[in-house]
């Protein structure tokens, strides 16, 4: 089991069971994901060619695959009640396990991701806002926080947090950050 004495930058942690796995995304918009498949085509077509495609070929292919494996996510170990936050890029995890005991509260943040197009005719950018739901876990003051899983639905999210809540020993709680004495003069000041 994890010891509170844990920190949470500890680089002795190698390795965990992974209990549960949470795929937050990709890295690339699929936009840009598209171009790239288009790219990797292109790169497919100069390496059948010959000549110098096979110099231009493989690192466009390469660069392509790299768009479409690029994830994050969160693995969770309840045995160990250890976290990581991963990014994923050709099938490989890289990420650092943080044990939680100093993080002893889970919340759920409900935010709006801005998505901004540009249309070729007008001068004008169409913003869409996408509400998404964080779960997240906390330090006991609030300002240290992990992202677990991010979805759409919040009654999914309001699921999962009470499910790790319970899996992993810790209070489901509204965010409320604690403001630090030298903040509190700051804002006074300005006023």
């Amino acid at each position: 089991m994890s010891n509170t004495d844990d920190t949470l930058d500890s680089g002795s942690i190698t390795d965990s069971v992974i209990d549960i796995s949470y795929d937050n995304g990709f890295t690339f918009s699929s936009g840009l994901r598209i171009a790239m498949t288009l790219l990797g085509l292109i790169g497919c077509y100069a390496i059948y060619d010959g000549a110098i495609g096979y110099i231009i070929g493989p690192p466009i292919v390469l660069f392509s695959i790299y768009a479409h494996t690029s994830k994050t996510g969160t693995d969770v170990s309840f045995e160990n009640n250890y976290i990581r936050e991963y990014s994923k890029s050709f099938w490989i995890k890289k990420g650092k396990w943080i044990p939680t005991g100093l993080l002893p509260d889970i919340t759920i943040l409900k935010m709006g991701k801005s998505i901004g197009i540009n249309h070729v005719y007008s001068e004008k950018t169409a913003q869409t806002t996408k509400t998404v739901y964080s779960v997240c876990v906390l330090s006991a003051n609030h300002r240290k926080r992990i992202l677990i899983c991010e979805t759409t639905s919040g009654k999914k999210a309001h699921k999962t947090a009470l499910f790790l809540a319970e899996k992993m020993d810790k209070k489901l709680k509204d965010f409320n950050p604690i403001i630090s004495k030298a903040t509190l003069a700051k804002r006074y000041e300005r006023h």
